[in-house]
């Protein structure tokens, strides 16, 4: 299965979301790089297409290098705590 979920870097100013493709769920998705200088200043930086392998790939990476998985609720607070 595609892996399915958000990571942000330690400074919170990054975030990488990882999608289902809806017409191909078990084998393709996208990968979203976004930058965010603060809740109301966001850039799309990158979507991608990638394959399932690929994408768990990068999401083992990101965890190895320090990324964090987050939930859109946490995400959401921390919009909000950065006013």
């Amino acid at each position: 299965m595609y892996p399915k979920g958000i990571l942000v870097n330690t400074t919170y100013r990054n975030l990488v979301i990882f999608e289902e493709d809806i017409n191909n769920p078990e084998n393709e998705g996208f990968i979203c790089f976004w930058k965010i200088k603060n809740y109301k200043n966001k850039k799309l930086i990158l979507k991608k297409r990638l394959s399932k392998l690929k994408a768990k790939r990068k999401w083992e990476n990101l965890i190895k290098d320090g990324w964090e998985i987050n939930s859109k609720e946490n995400i959401a607070a921390w919009k909000v705590n950065t006013k």
